[in-house]
C-alpha cells in the first residue's frame, strides 16, 4: 500500500514536472497581420474643424451640419472598407 503511494507521488511530480517545461521559457507570440492600407489611416484620422466659440449664425449651423453629415457618411465607408479589409486576411498567410 506505501508503494503505491509513493508511486502515485511520484508520478504526479513527474507529470507536474514535465507540463510545466512545455510552457517555461516560451513567448506568447501575437498574430501578425498585414499593414493596415495608409487610406484607411489618413481617412480616420480626418476630423471636422471645431466651430467657434460663442452662438452660430443660421448659415454656420447649416453649414456645420452638412460638414458633420459628409464627414460621417466618409467614416462609414472608412470602417466598411475597414471591416473587408479584414475579412479578406481569412484567404492570407497571417502568422500567428
Amino acid at each position: 500500500m506505501l508503494t503505491r503511494f509513493k508511486m502515485l507521488i511520484v508520478s504526479a511530480c513527474l507529470a507536474l514536472t514535465l507540463t510545466s517545461c512545455v510552457s517555461f521559457g516560451s513567448k506568447q507570440l501575437s498574430p501578425i497581420y498585414p499593414e493596415l492600407p495608409s487610406d484607411l489611416r489618413i481617412c480616420f484620422d480626418q476630423e471636422v474643424p471645431r466651430p467657434a466659440q460663442g452662438p452660430l449664425t443660421k448659415r454656420q449651423t447649416i453649414v456645420l451640419i452638412g460638414q458633420l453629415k459628409k464627414s460621417e457618411a466618409t467614416k462609414t465607408a472608412c470602417g466598411q472598407r475597414l471591416i473587408q479589409f479584414y475579412d479578406n486576411l481569412g484567404g492570407t498567410n497571417v502568422r500567428i
